[in-house]
């Protein structure tokens, strides 16, 4: 690439179509880019541009990887988006009087190595029309380039046009590409059959139910409002069909804001609930403990008015410990022993006349209980 210094023609201008149809490989470009506007390496026009051009040394215009990032580069700075129009009307609309309507615009670039540059092109309706319908088949884009290296410089614009300047290069990603992508977005009658069944369901008619019987319901709603003899619900669904239902806004606001004074926060019943476990564990607690202290007290109670006698004491304790409520069944079956009672706390004087080895029923009952024989009872009563 030549400098002003190096040549007294610094660039030049021109213009070639590209084909339009579409390739097998189109599936390889990157995302989007469904117009190809060099290709890579040499080429040249089959009217014998460049070399045909006055001031040029060059026989081939040139593209590769460094001249596309320059390229690219260059016109990722620009602030409006480069245009495709019709027949280069650009260049002749000032002159000729006639318009320049763009045919689509420039949305991104991406080199491909081995193939050249390609562009991501948003085109307008008309455009993509002339498309469908073969009307335009080639791309013609608008450059200047180094007359002594060839090398493409910038990229000025491109235009759709039938005058093909340029054979034998690799086909584009062609805009009927697009166009056909175009199927699979939502059509204008597929929006009416999703809006007429939505509008059935609402005004409660038949899944047969035609747009006149829908638009002739409608008409009959608004006249009932009209004449003030509409109904609640016929106000409803109106002001559903407007966008504008006041009770479903009320019912978000409300989900958005709870009510104080009918919801907590979640961080104090959090903290609520964890107090109130805390306190059942310590009333639990506090309430065995009470009820060991409630069995003790009975034990003793039990020893002292003969109901057991003190050498199952520390049984019974440990019986209260492990298994309270057998202590409690063993004490309410318990029945007082006056003996073990006077044994405990006085000293029984025997009847008059009675021998060592009688006994009374009461303590031969308390002998029995205890599993003493009757005359180490008797023994043990007169040692007393």
């Amino acid at each position: 690439m030549r400098n002003a210094t190096h040549s007294p023609i610094t660039h030049a201008t021109a213009a070639l179509a590209v084909a339009l149809a579409p390739t097998a490989d189109a599936a390889s470009l990157p995302d989007g880019m469904n117009v190809q506007l060099f290709p890579d390496g040499d080429f040249d026009a089959r009217d014998g541009r460049p070399g045909s051009l006055k001031g040029c040394t060059t026989k081939a215009w040139r593209f590769d990887a460094d001249i596309a990032a320059a390229l690219i580069a260059r016109t990722n700075t620009r602030e409006t988006p480069l245009f495709i129009d019709y027949e280069h009307h650009t260049l002749t609309a000032k002159d000729a009087g006639h318009k320049a309507v763009a045919a689509g615009w420039i949305e991104a670039l991406a080199y491909v190595p081995g193939r050249g540059l390609f562009a991501r092109v948003a085109w307008t309706d008309a455009a993509r029309a002339h498309i469908r319908a073969d009307e335009y088949r080639y791309i013609s884009p608008l450059f200047t380039f180094d007359p002594e290296s060839g090398a493409v410089l910038s990229l000025v614009n491109a235009a759709l046009t039938n005058s093909p300047a340029l054979d034998g290069m690799a086909a584009v990603a062609a805009v009927r590409q697009v166009a056909a992508s175009q199927t699979d977005q939502p059509q204008p009658e597929d929006c009416m059959d999703e809006l007429l069944k939505r509008l059935r369901f609402l005004l409660n008619l038949p899944v047969a139910a035609t747009a006149e019987d829908v638009t002739a319901r409608l008409d009959a709603l608004k006249t009932q409002v009209t004449t003030g003899a509409e109904t609640a619900a016929s106000v409803d669904l109106l002001a559903i069909l407007a966008g504008k239902d006041a009770a479903i806004a009320d019912l978000t606001a409300k989900a958005a804001t709870p009510d104080p004074a009918r919801f907590a926060p979640v961080e104090a019943l959090s903290a609520l609930t964890a107090e109130n476990t805390d306190l059942k564990a310590r009333l639990a607690a506090a309430a065995t403990q009470n009820g060991a202290a409630a069995l003790s007290a009975e034990i003793k109670a039990a020893v002292a008015d003969g109901r057991v006698h003190k050498s199952l004491e520390g049984w019974l304790a440990d019986l209260a410990a492990k298994a309270p409520d057998a202590a409690r069944d063993y004490l309410a079956k318990a029945a007082p022993v006056a003996a073990l009672t006077a044994m405990q706390t006085s000293t029984v004087t025997p009847p008059a006349g009675a021998g060592t080895a009688a006994l009374t029923a009461e303590e031969k009952e308390a002998a029995k209980l205890l599993g003493i024989p009757e005359d180490v009872y008797a023994t043990g009563k007169e040692a007393k």
